[in-house]
């Protein structure tokens, strides 16, 4: 018998975590990088991948000075890398069964 935490983050709880502020989380979910579930900022609960998302959201924005839809889609298109790479990863492993023939 298996059993799966789901672990749900306040607002509060996410800026401390992610080191930033509630504006940032509210830019952060407008744009859409992150999605909570509630309607408002005050019901608002994130997964436990979000402080990871938006501390590199944030970091993107003051680092490189990126607007906020240039952040979403620079994490899209990171995200696809990381993506693409497991994938070739994968395909690597299952083309050296063939090739140690």
């Amino acid at each position: 018998m298996s059993s799966t935490l789901i672990v749900q983050l306040d607002m509060r709880t996410l800026c401390q975590e992610a080191d930033i502020t509630a504006d940032y989380v509210v830019e952060i979910v407008e744009h859409g990088i992150v999605e909570p579930s509630g309607r408002t900022p005050e019901e608002w609960l994130f997964d436990d991948q979000a402080p990871l998302l938006a501390r590199r959201a944030a970091k993107l924005h003051q680092e490189l000075e990126l607007e906020w839809e240039g952040v979403a889609l620079a994490l899209e298109l990171l995200q696809e890398v990381q993506q693409l790479r497991s994938e070739n990863s994968m395909l690597k492993q299952r083309l050296g069964r063939f090739t140690q023939m």
